[in-house]
């Protein structure tokens, strides 16, 4: 009686482990189904934006407004050749600008017809500190001025710093209508209109202005105000929500 007892449930135990094995085997062929189906849809979609037709800038930059509030363009820098080929950029401007007070802003504008196809941002995360300034701190800044009909936005804002002396650095993407702070949200949303409008054309925009005397507070408020103008001036050379930037 005893030993049909254990049996039984040796039997019982053996048939529960086939059953535990058979389901393992199930759970084994569904994450090689999953990840077969994730790596399906990655290609696809790769291919897929990568077929997009370039979008031409509206208005060429070079006619940028020398002007902008109290600022007059002082200079202007012209990249090589050789940089510009490995940007992939098709349109830019580097101006200078100084104020009457004598305060200086850089601004920077590259428009990409489609981006990561013909060329890519670089972020200026991963190329400032190439250049000796270290980043001392990252955070999202409201403006309040946004473009297509918005009266606000959200812009990415560094404060870098090399050895005593400080920079305000602002930067967002205008790309196809939107205000992008976010480097992620970026690439999400450059895929998503791949696919739905079939376009990747896009633009970088930076400002920088030195903070003298550590004077941050006052460089932010005066770099703000500066991104607040500019902002609207560039959807007049970039193309917004429509390609033909009817609004």
């Amino acid at each position: 009686m005893d030993y049909w007892l254990q049996g039984n449930i040796v039997l019982v135990e053996l048939v529960e482990d086939r059953g535990e094995y058979s389901m393992r085997k199930k759970v084994h062929w569904g994450r090689v189904l999953t990840i077969f189906i994730v790596f399906g849809l990655t290609w696809y979609t790769l291919q897929f934006t990568s077929t997009v037709s370039p979008v031409p800038i509206t208005k060429s930059l070079s006619s940028f407004p020398q002007i902008i509030g109290n600022y007059k363009l002082s200079s202007s820098f012209q990249s090589s050749a050789g940089v510009l080929e490995l940007l992939g950029v098709d349109d830019y401007i580097q101006y200078n600008y100084v104020s009457d007070a004598g305060d200086s802003i850089n601004l920077y504008v590259g428009y990409y017809r489609a981006v990561g196809v013909e060329g890519s941002y670089h972020s200026p995360k991963n190329c400032i500190p190439g250049g000796g300034w270290g980043i001392d701190d990252v955070k999202n800044v409201r403006l309040n001025q946004g473009i297509e009909g918005n009266t606000k936005s959200t812009v990415s804002e560094m404060l870098i710093r090399h050895g005593a002396e400080y920079q305000v650095v602002l930067y967002w993407f205008q790309n196809r209508g939107r205000i992008i702070a976010s480097e992620y949200w970026e690439k999400v949303y450059l895929v998503l209109d791949a696919l739905v409008k079939g376009r990747r054309d896009g633009a970088f925009v930076r400002i920088i202005s030195p903070a003298p005397n550590s004077q941050i507070a006052e460089t932010e408020a005066r770099v703000t105000a500066f991104a607040e103008k500019v902002m609207p001036l560039l959807e007049n050379y970039l193309p917004g929500v429509h390609r033909d930037n009817k609004r």
